[in-house]
């Protein structure tokens, strides 16, 4: 879905697929420097979901911001990410539709085969052939009744369109059948289902002359000696593709041709008479009406769907300015509380009535105060700063300078781990010191129990600047991971559930970074952000 090899598409086959870097994948993603070799695997799993693991990699794999480590169940349309690559999963289509993209047209006035579909119409006059008995009436009938079936069970297109030429290959003795549909924005024919199904390895080709005819005539063509028929035989497409016989028979609805259905035979024990012709046409009358309304369903769901996202942003909206607003207030009120105690702190000191020690512990508090109140107040009015080189070394420097005080009451031991020569990175310094401020409380919170240790790390990734914040809490279970930053949700008795929503606005929408999550349970939880290195820097590293 990104990166270099964005739009490749790998057919899953059943079994266990690995994805990596080395050749011996069945996926293979040479380009990404943070795919290990042997990444990931998907393995088969019941009615079409698929099981994803990672293989122990260095980097992890990720569905949405949370890193897996066991195996977890994946459906047709989710997504997942190895590296810095964005997979989906997608379901494959029937095995009529893959099989069309192999069906050709062959044009006539050009000479060539083109990727294009076909149409006939009934020839008048024609002799029936065969008498058909009571048994072959009865199965006719009965094929009949089991399209009408196929076409109230289903709204899928694929699956409708399968299913006819299944129904109709049962009662006409075709030796190939297509179903082709127009293309609602160039109007150009398109293969959609063949049968019998292959490969998709050889081509098949139908002519162009005789669809064109059956489309212009709005009618079904039937050709019983397609070789002796006047208005066919001299044509190359016929004799090129040694029709023997054939049935076109165009999908028409409200006057509209919405595309044809064409079967042909090249034996001459396989001909098709009238009455073939008639219950091939009899199918496509009920074909187009059922092909229609599939496609007003889909676009019914798919306006639906617009529909769905244009709420939840609207629900979304909603609650950022019902958080702004109550900010605002809360911020004001906080405003007026401590602005009148960083007065009366002054005072005290200037009187020597304070210790060095409760000083320095009540001048970070207030800071953290009068942070927090900005903090508040970025939800209700979004702040214009600049963005400038900044250095996430020093952006952590300053957050734990606020926090000592937590770190030594709560007995918290601090691991840093900075990496020298770090690249600077294009920010706002105090949005990122809100970042590093909230998840480091967060995980002095979690941890109830020793040993009680917050890890910092920084570190080149690439072109990226990646900064985790590691505690050895309990962790959290797997199925409360995907929703930490939402909006109001938390695992906090006293949580507001803003602070990883917060985090997650300043990373991803004001500084088009990531952030994900990596926990475990009774093994702590990790959260890392990432991002990228200043543009000056990165040109200079090239």
């Amino acid at each position: 879905m990104n990166g270099d090899m964005a739009g490749y598409e790998f057919d899953l086959d059943g079994g266990v697929i690995t994805v990596g870097r080395k050749a011996e994948n069945d996926v293979v993603l040479p380009l990404d420097p943070r795919i290990s070799r042997f990444h990931a695997q998907l393995s088969e799993g019941p009615e079409g979901t698929w099981l994803l693991e990672d293989l122990d990699s260095t980097n992890g794999t990720f569905v949405g911001r949370r890193r897996i480590h066991a195996p977890t169940p994946l459906s047709p349309g989710d997504t997942f990410r190895t590296g810095r690559t964005w997979l989906r999963l997608e379901a494959p289509p029937p095995p009529e539709a893959a099989a069309a993209e192999a069906v050709v047209l062959y044009d006539e006035d050009a000479g060539v085969r083109a990727a294009d579909s076909i149409v006939l119409s009934v020839q008048p006059g024609v002799h029936t052939g065969r008498e058909l008995d009571a048994e072959e009436l009865a199965r006719r009938l009965e094929v009949l009744r089991d399209v009408g079936a196929v076409l109230g069970s289903t709204l899928d297109r694929d699956e409708l369109l399968g299913e006819l030429l299944r129904s109709i290959m049962r009662v006409v003795p075709a030796e190939r059948a297509f179903l082709l549909l127009c293309d609602e924005e160039s109007g150009e024919l398109e293969p959609r289902a063949v049968w019998p199904v292959g490969d998709g390895r050889e081509e098949l080709a139908i002519s162009r002359s005789i669809i064109d005819r059956a489309m212009d005539e709005h009618a079904t063509l039937l050709l019983s000696d397609a070789m002796a028929d006047e208005r066919f035989g001299d044509m190359e497409s016929v004799r090129d593709l040694q029709i023997r016989s054939a049935i076109c028979a165009p999908l028409l609805r409200a006057g509209e041709v919405l595309g044809v259905i064409f079967l042909d035979t090249t034996a001459a024990t396989h001909v098709f008479d009238r009455g073939d012709a008639e219950i091939v046409s009899s199918i496509a009358s009920q074909a187009a009406v059922a092909i229609e309304n599939a496609r007003l369903y889909t676009e019914l769901k798919a306006a639906y769907e617009d529909l769905k996202n244009a709420q939840e942003h609207m629900v979304r909206t909603e609650k950022l300015s019902t958080i702004g607003t109550l900010s605002a207030t809360i911020a004001h009120d906080m405003a007026n509380a401590v602005s009148p105690m960083v007065t009366l702190v002054d005072l005290a000191l200037d009187r020597g009535k304070l210790d060095e020690f409760t000083q320095t512990s009540l001048e970070r508090q207030l800071q953290r105060l009068l942070a927090l109140v900005e903090r508040l107040k970025s939800f209700s009015r979004p702040e214009r700063l600049e963005m400038e080189p900044t250095d996430l070394n020093d952006v952590v420097a300053g957050a734990l300078s606020l926090i000592r005080t937590e770190l030594h009451h709560e007995s918290v031991a601090i691991d840093l781990q900075l990496a020298d020569d770090l690249p600077t990175v294009e920010a706002i310094p105090t949005q990122l010191d809100r970042v590093i401020l909230n998840l480091c409380l967060n995980a002095i919170e979690a941890m109830e129990e020793e040993p009680r240790t917050l890890t910092i790390k920084t570190e080149l990734d690439g072109d990226e600047v990646a900064i985790s914040v590691a505690d050895t809490g309990p962790g959290i279970p797997p199925e409360l991971q995907a929703r930490l930053f939402e909006p109001f949700f938390t695992t906090k008795e006293t949580g507001t559930g803003m602070g990883l929503f917060s985090c997650r606005r300043i990373v991803e929408d004001e500084h088009g970074g990531t952030i994900e999550i990596d926990s475990r349970v009774g093994e702590g939880t990790t959260v890392t952000v990432r991002l990228p290195v200043a543009s000056s820097e990165a040109a200079a590293s090239v």
